[in-house]
């Protein structure tokens, strides 16, 4: 019988704690330094990219374990150059850029409340065109690492969400049973409904509703903003 308490709340880190096409944005600025083309015609065209890589990926057309080798080739031939340069724009990104700017509103809070709740908190990511180690740093100098126990990126554990063997990962590595967790992220596909393939309670952030949500189904919520995030939680506390 499983424990009705809630001990782990997982995070997916792309336009869940981090906004995405702020990091692409200073992607895009260091690429323009090595490619002398405008900026943000570059970040543009990065986007698409990722959002290219992203469909082949979701359709199982890039392996788990060489996901990231592939999908910087995929990007760097649809920007016109070479894989190297673009890893080393992605680089420089990490090491000259300001992650701290790209948190998004009420994250920091929010996760800071989970801590305080005395809950376990992971991060389960999938990688695109650089590996899960850079998104260490970046969460490192944005100032959320020290409320993270462990990180669990898709190129490291050999297997992406929405398969439930990388939330299995994380459950087994702190021995918590999937209906004490919760995974939050903004992806219906990979966050929401790979959280219920791996049993685990799921949030979905999307800003595109007005109020909390709970799926009749499964042990669902959809939220509007992270900052509801606790709201949910303590109702799965009372239950």
């Amino acid at each position: 019988m499983c424990a009705r308490s809630i001990k782990l709340v997982s995070f997916d880190v792309w336009d869940t704690l981090l906004s995405v096409r702020a990091f692409y944005r200073d992607i895009a600025m260091e690429l323009s330094k090595l490619l002398e083309e405008q900026p943000t015609l570059l970040e543009d065209k990065i986007m698409e990219g990722y959002r290219r890589v992203r469909a082949i990926r979701r359709a199982g057309g890039l392996s788990d374990s060489e996901i990231v080798s592939a999908a910087l080739k995929l990007v760097a031939e649809f920007l016109g150059t070479m894989s190297e340069t673009v890893e080393r724009a992605i680089l420089n990104a990490v090491k000259n850029g300001r992650p701290e700017n790209y948190m998004l509103n009420g994250v920091l809070e929010t996760v800071g409340q989970m801590k305080e709740l005395g809950l376990k908190i992971t991060v389960v990511g999938n990688v695109v065109f650089w590996p899960g180690n850079l998104n260490k740093v970046l969460l490192e100098k944005a100032g959320l690492a020290r409320f993270i126990d462990e990180q669990f990126y898709a190129d490291e554990v050999g297997v992406s969400k929405p398969k439930p063997e990388i939330f299995a990962k994380m459950l087994s590595r702190f021995n918590v049973e999937p209906c004490e967790a919760v995974h939050v992220g903004d992806s219906l596909f990979e966050d929401l409904a790979g959280a219920v393939l791996a049993q685990m309670k799921a949030v979905l952030i999307d800003k595109n509703v007005n109020n909390v949500i709970k799926f009749s189904s499964w042990d669902a919520y959809i939220i509007p903003e992270i900052k509801k995030l606790e709201q949910v939680i303590r109702n799965w506390e009372k239950h």
